[in-house]
């Protein structure tokens, strides 16, 4: 069953839940316009270095997921870990929005 507006209008519905702690699942679950959206993002982000999902979760309050293509071992060893609970973070621990703004600030950037 898929959630609609109206008759023409299907939301990209997608809830995306964060792991808790460490060893604990990720869950993503979606409609397939949803995640359809989700990975037509994580293609153009593969191709470009970032882009942005725009997702509906169950209380239909949009959002945006960024995405963003990290190539580099030494830099994704220091982002933030991702889990809910909070941990000890290295001084020099990068924020992934961090990672985001330079693809941004790249993209808005004239060649």
């Amino acid at each position: 069953m898929s959630v609609q507006v109206d008759d023409d209008d299907i939301l990209e519905m997608c809830n995306i839940y964060a792991q808790e702690t460490h060893h604990m699942e990720a869950l993503i679950l979606g409609n397939r316009k949803g995640l359809l959206e989700l990975r037509n993002a994580i293609d153009k982000a593969l191709e470009t270095g970032s882009s942005v999902a725009h997702l509906y979760p169950s209380d239909f309050e949009g959002y945006e997921t960024c995405i963003a293509l990290v190539d580099d071992e030494n830099q994704f060893k220091k982002l933030i870990t991702p889990y809910v609970e909070e941990h000890t973070q290295d001084d020099d621990a990068i924020d992934p929005i961090d990672i985001i703004k330079e693809y941004d600030s790249k993209k808005e950037k004239p060649l």
